[in-house]
């Protein structure tokens, strides 16, 4: 086991030695879920791998490389296989894809049910895929370990085929990932399926799981397992990946131990594997201006430029991720309580943000606004989040723009749409303290967020002494993600580790 090899091995052996001018040898296969979320932080630690000298094999599946590719139409938001700093520091990254086994059309995360079932059969085409990219490769040595997106059970054969440690990534925060990695025991606890007007009404919070986690709601847990029948595919599918997520040699999530404990970390440490927190991600690639993003969707910068225009901390910038779909009564709603607010406000607005049917808003709202108002298809987030004219986001939760805003130093509003979202919302109002979220009401057998109370918290959050705290609350939190990133930091000393123990593992091998 690795943890064994560990203890056998010296530990005293210098970064010097291990992680620079690729001396190691050192070759990882990243392999994310499909998703923009997961795509884009995968490709952030392959870039910090590759700066510490690592080979990097990134394998996406066909259909997400070829948006990727449209999505980049001149080349400059992809991550070249040919970077001059990373070959300086000996890495280097190159592409793979594979088929996910679903038709050109297929909605992929539209349908996460057939999504799931296609990838968790990918196994033998991923090996496949490996062994003939290793016999043509002659730049590259053989694989060392294979990082793998934790809903991604596939690589669980491929990894104890090539006998190499298999590396559980998260791209949750660490209470989600505790949560979903103790699935079955929140199954036979009666928390999963999840019943929500149920859990509503009784209170009970969930408190049997590890980390020395604050109490958690049954409607905190992923939004999937509020399927009510247990033999839902997705349901089924979801206690499958739980089943394999305890099965990894070693796992890392993308959090910081300032923000949630080392407790928490821990606890992901099955059968006395390493668990080690190493995030932001992003944000090292961030202050070194690499490019590190993997869009689906054509980037506009022309909103910095009308960023520049604004006063600073005046913006609400609106985004609900890839995604997240609203109805059209939300998006009037939401559009005339961004009206009624007065501030200034950036509006990503994809083309299939509106249920069923392009995204209309209220009647003649775009020409009352335009003096204030600015609506894309997709924006570059973390440079808006950066801008000193932004002072809030509303926001669907999802982790990437939880920690996006948060290292930002941007309070945010969240209305979280699925998945891990609810938990994430609910931490940074009640946990963390550096956001709100809006109270819905019940129209027509749906809930809608009105105009009033959209007009409401952003009211709060930009003019009063509550939204005052909050923002000093993340300021703090912004000083502690950038200092765990900085060399001496924690997730910096806890990355070069990682490396240094695949070294001792591969040296443990030879």
């Amino acid at each position: 086991a690795l943890k064994e090899q560990k203890q056998i091995m010296s530990s005293n052996i210098g970064m010097d030695t291990l992680v620079q001018k690729g001396k190691h040898d050192l070759h990882a296969v990243i392999v994310p879920f499909p998703a923009q979320s997961h795509v884009n932080v995968l490709m952030n630690l392959a870039q910090l791998l590759a700066i510490r000298g690592v080979f990097v094999t990134f394998v996406n599946t066909e259909w997400i490389y070829k948006r990727i590719v449209e999505a980049s139409k001149d080349g400059k938001s992809l991550v070249s296989e040919d970077d001059p700093e990373l070959e300086q520091q000996g890495g280097k990254i190159r592409f793979l894809s594979i088929p996910d086994g679903l038709p050109p059309h297929h909605g992929r995360t539209s349908n996460l049910a057939e999504l799931f079932v296609a990838l968790q059969k990918l196994g033998p085409s991923l090996e496949d895929l490996l062994s003939t990219a290793g016999e043509k490769s002659l730049s590259f040595p053989p694989i060392t370990f294979i990082v793998t997106d934790a809903f991604m059970s596939c690589t669980e054969e491929v990894a104890t085929n090539l006998k190499v440690p298999r590396v559980i990534f998260w791209p949750l925060c660490a209470a989600a990932s505790v949560s979903q990695c103790y699935a079955n025991l929140l199954v036979s606890e009666g928390f999963i399926p999840v019943n929500v007007s149920e859990a509503k009404i009784s209170g009970k919070l969930i408190t049997c799981l590890p980390g020395n986690l604050p109490p958690l709601k049954p409607t905190d847990l992923l939004s999937l397992y509020r399927a009510q029948d247990p033999s839902d595919i997705l349901f089924k599918a979801l206690l499958h990946e739980s089943e394999k997520q305890s099965k990894g040699d070693y796992t890392l999530v993308n959090t910081f131990e300032e923000l949630e404990g080392r407790d928490a970390i821990t606890a992901l440490s099955l059968n006395g594997c390493p668990a080690l927190a190493i995030g932001p991600l992003f944000l090292p690639n961030f202050l070194q201006r690499r490019t590190s993003a993997c869009s689906l969707w054509e980037e506009e910068e022309g909103c910095l430029t009308w960023l520049d225009m604004q006063r600073p901390g005046s913006v609400i910038y609106i985004s609900f991720g890839s995604l997240a779909v609203k109805s059209k009564q939300q998006l009037e709603q939401l559009a005339l309580g961004l009206e009624n607010s007065g501030q200034p406000f950036l509006w990503v607005l994809r083309l299939d943000i509106a249920e069923g049917q392009a995204a209309i808003l209220p009647e003649g709202f775009e020409e009352r606004t335009k003096k204030r108002a600015l609506f894309v298809r997709w924006a570059p987030q973390v440079k808006v989040l950066a801008h000193p004219s932004v002072g809030l986001f509303l926001t669907h939760n999802g982790w990437n723009s939880t920690l996006e805003a948060m290292s930002m130093g941007v309070p945010a509003v969240g209305f979280p749409y699925f998945g891990d979202q609810f938990l994430n919302c609910r931490f940074a109002k009640e946990v963390w303290k550096i956001g709100l979220d809006f109270e819905d009401v019940d129209v027509d057998d749906q809930k809608v967020v009105m105009r009033e109370e959209v007009e409401d918290v952003v009211r709060t959050m930009m003019r009063t002494v509550e939204g005052n705290k909050l923002k000093d609350n993340v300021l703090r939190l912004k000083e502690h993600a950038t200092n765990a990133i900085l060399p001496g930091g924690s997730s910096f000393l806890n990355l070069n580790t990682f490396v240094e123990d695949m070294v001792m593992w591969k040296g443990f091998q030879s």
